[in-house]
């Protein structure tokens, strides 16, 4: 998908007084992953906060929120997996991208 993308402190990014578009399926997963639920005003039960669920010795219930808040945003998941070492991979994308 091709959105308006952000830079690294996650505000617009701009150059040359334009703002800059480009592939931003995993741009737009790290914002639903930050964010918890009614940080979006317009969409109070979006989010996942995996930040919430760092003290949870249960991964699976963040890799199933992360499954259905992607789903729900309109992703073709192929796989989410969490390794021994803690990364977090995932394999999602929007059906047009």
């Amino acid at each position: 998908m091709k959105d308006i993308l952000y830079n690294s402190d996650l505000d617009l990014d701009i150059r040359n007084g334009d703002f800059v578009t480009g592939f931003s399926d995993l741009q737009h997963q790290e914002i639903l992953l930050m964010n918890n639920r009614g940080t979006f005003k317009e969409f109070p039960d979006t989010g996942i906060d995996a930040f919430g669920f760092l003290q949870d010795n249960d991964y699976h219930s963040l890799l199933a929120e992360i499954r259905t808040q992607f789903i729900a945003d309109g992703m073709i998941v192929r796989k989410i997996t969490l390794s021994d070492s803690g990364q977090l991979n995932i394999d999602a994308t929007y059906g047009d991208s």
